[in-house]
């Protein structure tokens, strides 16, 4: 059993968060999650943190995702559609030894108490890989359900893969924050 997690929570970046970024490197295995594989591996440089800094600073619904009070991730609500009241749900863990633990299932009930409270959406969707099967199991478990599949919609060290499409809808997350809350009673 994977040891459980501490304190989660989401907060605004803050400039040391770039230095804290590239500390933590480049994991090629989580990297493969996403669809990226390459021969040559990626270095995190301190030029490539402080665009990830400028990036998750600049954009307005990101977050930096904490564990006790260190950097572990980052999190947004990319698309943020104000009249269809939806956004994606875009999430990453920046090292492998933050994955299995809790952590990104804390972070995305953090983000959909955001997105179904004051920013008032109704529907919050993603779109993953069909063989991250850890990261498909997280959503679920965290009231997402699959709605469509892309089929070879990505190449990924030269073989197809499909891409699933998994939404939760604002009543979805009502009822199960509420299935939650009965069930501590």
């Amino acid at each position: 059993m994977s040891p459980k997690t501490g304190q989660v929570s989401l907060r605004a970046p803050v400039p040391a968060d770039a230095e804290a970024r590239a500390a933590l490197g480049i994991s090629a295995a989580i990297n493969r999650m996403y669809g990226f594989v390459s021969e040559i591996p990626d270095i995190m440089t301190g030029d490539h943190a402080e665009r990830w800094f400028e990036k998750t600073v600049n954009h307005p619904n990101a977050w930096v995702i904490e564990e006790d009070g260190k950097l572990v991730g980052g999190v947004g609500l990319n698309n943020l559609d104000k009249v269809d009241r939806r956004a994606r749900l875009a999430i990453g863990l920046f090292n492998e030894r933050h994955l299995g633990r809790g952590i990104g299932r804390q972070a995305i009930d953090l983000v959909l108490q955001q997105a179904f409270g004051p920013l008032g959406l109704h529907r919050v969707d993603l779109r993953v890989l069909s063989f991250n099967i850890r990261a498909i199991r997280c959503y679920e478990a965290c009231g997402f359900r699959l709605e469509g599949i892309e089929r070879e919609s990505a190449l990924v060290g030269g073989d197809w893969h499909d891409d699933w499409i998994m939404a939760i809808l604002e009543q979805d997350f009502r009822a199960r924050t509420a299935a939650r809350q009965a069930g501590r009673s």
